[in-house]
């Protein structure tokens, strides 16, 4: 399925706003408009901008490497399916079709390809779709699920999500399916890894100390490190473009919004709150 949609406006035909800045900004889906939407705001949080405008669900956005789309996952067909979105607000473009989920897409490196998670083939796998043609590649095979795919910046392998033994764990493969490696053995949950920008570390959400905190370790699986300990949910990290920050969501504040750490678990700060939920943050690439 390619279908290109027509430029997009907002409520009562206008145009949308551009997100001021280049670079940096920061995509996430947010409620605050009555349900799930893309929006985007600033590196340091201002002037959140909502991009996307449909009565469906609309979530988990991953910048283009480039930092000219979106992709995002859409409920609008009444499955999730992958779509797309110009960073300045305009012409969506749906990717897949069918009657499997297809959604949480990770944007490769080299701007061809999103890897993405489906149930095409009964249980959730990791699949691969080629921007240019629409053609997929199924990358795991395995029956119990893989999910929330995240490339290493070289584009050499992939990390993910898996429950194959039983409770999730941090995985990762090669671009092709090929080497796939258990990295985190956690006797409760593991997972939505992220790679850091120089691919020498991956921060992970874990409730391996009985909530869910932001983890670091090294792509070895060595040197685990807990970043924040509070008894709230933190998860769903995502690096900043220069690896200083690491944003994560929360529910702290009593709903989920989007703070920031040090990769050292140092300077724990509120960036983007708000009384609806602000979730599934990312980082857009500073570009030039």
């Amino acid at each position: 399925m390619w279908t290109a949609a027509p430029a997009r406006t907002g409520p009562l035909g206008a145009a949308l706003p551009v997100v001021p800045g280049a670079n940096g900004n920061i995509a996430f889906d947010s409620t605050r408009s009555g349900n799930q939407e893309i929006w985007v705001a600033a590196a340091d949080g201002s002037n959140p901008t909502q991009f996307t405008f449909n009565s469906a669900s609309d979530l988990d956005p991953t910048w283009s490497p480039d930092g000219t789309q979106i992709a995002f996952t859409s409920y609008r067909t009444g499955n999730g399916d992958l779509y797309m979105i110009d960073a300045d607000g305009t012409s969506v473009t749906q990717l897949t079709s069918g009657g499997a989920f297809d959604g949480e897409p990770a944007w490769s490196p080299n701007g061809a390809q999103i890897a993405f998670s489906s149930t095409r083939s009964g249980n959730l796998d990791i699949w691969l779709i080629t921007i240019s043609t629409g053609a997929t590649t199924q990358l795991t095979t395995d029956t119990r699920d893989d999910f929330a795919p995240a490339w290493k910046p070289n584009g050499l392998r992939i990390t993910f999500t898996s429950n194959r033994l039983g409770n999730s764990n941090v995985y990762t493969m090669n671009s092709d399916g090929s080497g796939q490696q258990t990295r985190t053995l956690a006797p409760n949950a593991d997972g939505y890894s992220t790679y850091s920008p120089d691919g020498r570390k991956f921060a992970f959400q874990s409730n391996r100390v009985g909530n869910y905190d932001v983890w670091t370790m090294n792509e070895n699986g060595c040197c685990l490190l807990q970043l924040n300990k509070v008894t709230n949910f933190d998860g769903h990290p995502a690096y900043a473009p220069d690896g200083t920050k690491i944003l994560f969501a929360t529910n702290r504040s009593g709903n989920y919004d989007l703070w920031t750490i040090n990769p050292d678990g140092s300077g724990v700060a509120a960036l983007i709150v708000n009384s609806s939920t602000d979730d599934r943050p990312d980082w857009q690439a500073i570009v030039g």
